[in-house]
This record gives structure tokens, sequence and C-alpha cells, in this order.
């Protein structure tokens, strides 16, 4: 499968960034983002304050430059490519992702984990298609499934410094923050919560030295500017592809909805029940990562299914979803779904983010034009995908809920070899 998935991921956008069609042709849509970060890295290379008011080079010089550093510095390689920058932004994305994916079957056949999971991580990767060479979304899901791997080897402050950075590339993951520390913290062994309670804060606070120090520096060195853009963020509106506005479709016969531009480039809907729906769903949302985030870390041994719910109900209950999000959920989701479920519900699960994930691709960014204008083709698309979604989510709460008392009592979590899919 992995064959024409890719090609048909990567030749149309790879073929558009060499200019062979016009941007505004096949997947022109998925490229100006790295037109964005562009414009930022030449800002940077030319000595502009980062963050600053005139940070970004022209056309986009009016606009505040939102991204956290880590993707900043990501930015700059692909300047070696000149007037092809989007290009080596997506040969650079390939590289990555290709240097991860090989690290992570690496530590997977180390740990005794026979399932590919490497591979069909990047089988999913690829079905998102043409957002995997333009968006950095991926790194920051093979960034997670590390912190996963890490916590199952009890390497608590590896942990959290991997999730940390994966925060610095975009705020998006930072739901997986959550569950990672409480499981560092929570007592294990039969300790109570006062025996080693130092040394487990302690290695906390060790992973938070990288991403600190990196704050740090872009603090110092854009005179708090980073802050502020990044509280730019924090106003965005309920976008066209979330579940709130796909729930408020549904109840466009009663309530009226319609789509418009918002300021950092996202369609977003508004209509009088967007509100209350968003705030509705982003409660559930807040009550399911604290109870995810405090099982998975008292039952002791599910990793990586503890941070793919938490990722999962990020993603569902968020006002704010666009397609590039989902890529960091399918490398954790793959390691849950080959190593730490049951046979069949592994297979359920890859196969619904198989099909999620070619959804998504089909609504962006073939058919976002129909998305955004709010058509029965487009909006039935991302509905479906989103209702996906929400069946993964549900799914990986199911595993933790009914498995506890049976699977971990005949060992087979603990024997991932013998439970795992084959």
């Amino acid at each position: 499968m992995i064959v024409p998935l890719a090609a048909l991921a990567l030749l149309p956008v790879l073929l558009t960034e060499l200019h062979v069609f016009s941007l505004h042709d096949l997947v022109g849509s998925a490229i100006p983002d790295t037109i964005y970060l562009e414009h930022a890295a030449e800002g940077l290379v030319r000595g502009h304050m980062p963050y600053g008011a005139d940070f970004l080079t022209k056309p986009d010089l009016p606009l505040v430059f939102v991204y956290p550093p880590l993707t900043l510095l990501l930015a700059l390689p692909p300047l070696l490519a000149d007037s092809h920058y989007s290009f080596g932004f997506g040969v650079e994305l390939l590289l990555f992702l290709a240097v991860g994916l090989w690290l992570l079957q690496r530590a997977c056949l180390r740990i005794g984990i026979v399932f590919p999971v490497a591979l069909a991580a990047g089988l999913l990767l690829i079905a998102m298609g043409p957002v995997v060479v333009t968006r950095l979304d991926g790194l920051q899901g093979l960034a997670l499934v590390g912190a996963a791997l890490a916590l199952r080897n009890r390497r608590m402050a590896l942990a959290v410094a991997l999730v940390t950075l994966a925060v610095l590339v975009k705020e998006t993951v930072a739901v997986a923050a959550l569950p990672i520390v409480v499981w560092a913290v929570w007592p294990r062994d039969g300790q109570t919560w006062r025996q080693g309670l130092g040394q487990r804060l302690g290695a906390v606070a060790w992973g938070l030295v990288p991403a600190a120090i990196l704050i740090l520096v872009f603090a110092v060195w854009s005179r708090g500017n980073v802050f502020s853009a990044a509280s730019t963020s924090l106003h965005r509106g309920v976008e066209i592809e979330s579940i709130p506005a796909t729930i408020s479709y549904l109840l466009s016969p009663i309530f009226k909805l319609t789509s418009y531009g918002g300021s950092l480039g996202s369609q977003q809907v508004s209509g009088s029940q967007v509100g209350l729906v968003a705030a509705l769903v982003a409660v559930i949302g807040v009550a399911a990562l604290i109870w995810g985030s405090i099982h998975f870390a008292r039952e002791g041994c599910r990793p990586a299914t503890a941070v793919a719910f938490a990722i999962a109900i990020g993603l569902a209950t968020t006002p704010v979803l666009s397609p590039q999000y989902l890529l960091a959920l399918v490398p954790v989701l793959a390691l849950a779904a080959g190593s730490e479920t049951g046979r069949a519900r592994g297979r359920l699960l890859l196969a619904a983010c198989l099909a999620m994930a070619l959804l998504t691709q089909a609504e962006f960014p073939y058919l976002f034009g129909s998305v955004a204008k709010l058509d029965p083709v487009g909006t039935a698309i991302v509905a479906l995908r989103n209702l996906l979604l929400i069946a993964i989510a549900v799914g990986l709460a199911r595993t933790a809920a009914a498995s506890s008392s049976t699977e971990v009592a005949r060992g087979e979590v603990q024997q991932p070899v013998a439970s795992g899919l084959t």
C-alpha cells in the first residue's frame, strides 16, 4: 500500500513546488504555510529581531510569526535550496521522518516489539497526503512516540524533554504533556506518594531543561516578543474542520451557520450555537483528559495508549483543528495498536486511522473549496473523518477500561511480543 499512497501524497506537491504546476492547481493550498516559514527564516538570517514587528520579509512583513522557536530553527535549512525553498522544505521533512522512523524501529526491536511499528506509522503518515511534506506536525508525532517509549523504559526525564520539545514545534500537542508528567510523578513498585517524590520531581525538572533553555534564549533575543506572539494563536475562533463546527453544522436547520476567513488564514464558522457547542465539547475534553492521565498512570503499563488517548481527545474537542494536527497522533497510535492492545482491537484502530488519514487528504487540499463553502460533499467528508477520530478516542479509552483487569492479569501487556499484532 505504501507505494501508491506515497505517489498520491508526494508527487503532486513536489511537482507543484518545482513549478511544474501552477500554485493554484492540484495541491497549491497546502504550500502557502511553507512560504510563510521561508519569510521568517529569511528574516532571521538577515538579522531581524525574531518575533518583532518587522521580523518577516515581504510580502508577509505585516504578519506576526506565531510558531514556537523550534519551528523557526527548523525553517532555516531549506534556505539552501534558494528559490526552491518549498521543495527543500519537503526534502528536509522526508529526511527527518525517515531517520525518525528508522530510530523508532530500532528502539522497538530492542525492547522486543515485533510488530512493524515504523512501517505502520510511515504508511499512515503518507496516507495523510501533502501535509506530510508541507507541515512539521509529523516530527511532533515522532517526538511523542519517543516519549512513550521513554516512559516504557522509565526514562522520565527523556520523556518530559521530548514532549516539551514537541510543544516548541507547535503548541497543539501540549495536551500530551499532562499524561506524561502525571506518569512521571506517579509512585511505582509499592511506593507511597512521599517515598521517592523528590527524585520523581527532579526527573521532571531535568526534562524541562532543554525547552527552558531554548525559551530563555528566544525570550532574551526577542525582548519578550516570543510570548506575545504565542498569545496570538489563542484568539482563533471555531475552525470549520473541528468537531464543534461539525456539530454546529448538524444544528444548522435550527440555527444558521456561516463560514468566513479567520485572521490567521484559517476558515472558521459563526452562528448563535457555535460558542455554546464549543464550550460544552471543551469541558468534555478536559474531563476526559484528566481521567485518562490518572487512569493510565495508575495502571502503569500502557504509555503509548496514554499519550495517543490524550492527543486524540485533544484533537476531538479542540475548536481549532487543522488537517496537519492529525500527523502528531499517527506514530504513537501505531505503537499503541501494535504493542499495547489485543490483535482485534489493534487492527480496528489501525484501520480507523488509515480511513481517517485518507479522508483528511481528500478534504485537504483536494476538496477544501467545498469544505470552506459548507457544501454538502466537503462537509460530509469532514463529518465522517471526525466521526472516525471520535471512534479512535473511544477505542483507546475502551482499551484501558476493558483490559486493565484482564490482560494485565494474564501478562499480555507486559509481554508485547506475545500479545502484539503479527
